[in-house]
């Protein structure tokens, strides 16, 4: 084995390796993306498989051999186990680990992906009931920090609003207002409520505790999550479907 490092990361993903063993990826502030070793991570008599199970913040201890890394040892920092009293915020926790996993490409976007990531998971493990919002906050904010901005001023025609609706133009990610010649040049789009935009404002300046801190009728929220994940979805040109599992179960 070569040198060993130390670090505090949060365990994003898991696969199994051979009979007994897991490699998971790690997201850190300072290392990016790294793929480690978890011997023994299917025993259940493993010290060292607790810690291999997503999501999960830990403080680990790596050693490198070969260019691969293998867990020594590690202590669990947290574990939100407020996931795991909800279906839609596991759910919603799994489909925000995915598009990490996908977006996180070196350390620079690590370093502004990590603590969005950690703000979400405590937000979704202490507040499940907010999936929504959370997700939607997240998917969002994060388009904002990978340079897919959206240009949420009001439409540039200088007439009235007509309606208290926007046309919300993915083709030319910008605003328009409801007036019949305004939307016509909005192209591909999706009439939004005003306070839709107004949440979507608020997400992008809003500090990283205090990012899902708003209130919205049902109906703000039916807008806010639909745009915000097709957003998502067509910049990084992958359908993730995860939510829509939450959408196809029958009311309670």
């Amino acid at each position: 084995m070569g040198a060993t490092i130390s670090l505090r990361a949060v365990v994003i993903h898991n696969r199994p390796h051979r009979d007994q063993d897991a490699i998971v990826t790690m997201l850190s502030h300072k290392h990016g993306l790294l793929k480690v070793m978890v011997p023994g991570a299917k025993k259940h008599s493993s010290r060292l498989a607790p810690l291999a199970t997503p999501p999960l913040l830990g403080d680990f201890v790596l050693s490198e051999s070969k260019g691969f890394y293998y867990l020594k040892e590690g202590d669990a920092v947290e574990s939100f186990k407020g996931l795991y009293s909800s279906f839609e915020a596991l759910t919603a926790a799994s489909h925000i680990l995915e598009v990490v996993q996908d977006t996180v490409v070196d350390t620079e976007s690590a370093q502004v992906i990590y603590p969005l990531l950690l703000y979400v998971l405590y937000d979704l493990s202490t507040h499940a009931e907010k999936y929504r919002q959370i997700v939607a906050a997240f998917e969002w904010r994060l388009m904002d920090a990978l340079g897919f901005g959206f240009d949420l001023h009001d439409c540039d025609c200088g007439k009235p609003n007509e309606m208290p609706t926007y046309a919300f133009s993915f083709t030319k990610c910008r605003l328009f207002c409801s007036n019949v010649a305004c939307v016509a040049k909005a192209q591909d789009y999706r009439f939004v409520s005003s306070g839709c935009v107004e949440a979507l404002r608020y997400i992008r300046d809003a500090k990283l505790e205090r990012l899902s801190a708003f209130h919205a009728a049902d109906y703000v929220l039916d807008d806010l999550s639909a745009v915000t994940h097709r957003y998502l979805c067509e910049r990084l040109e992958k359908n993730y479907d995860k939510m829509s599992i939450i959408d196809s179960l029958p009311p309670v």
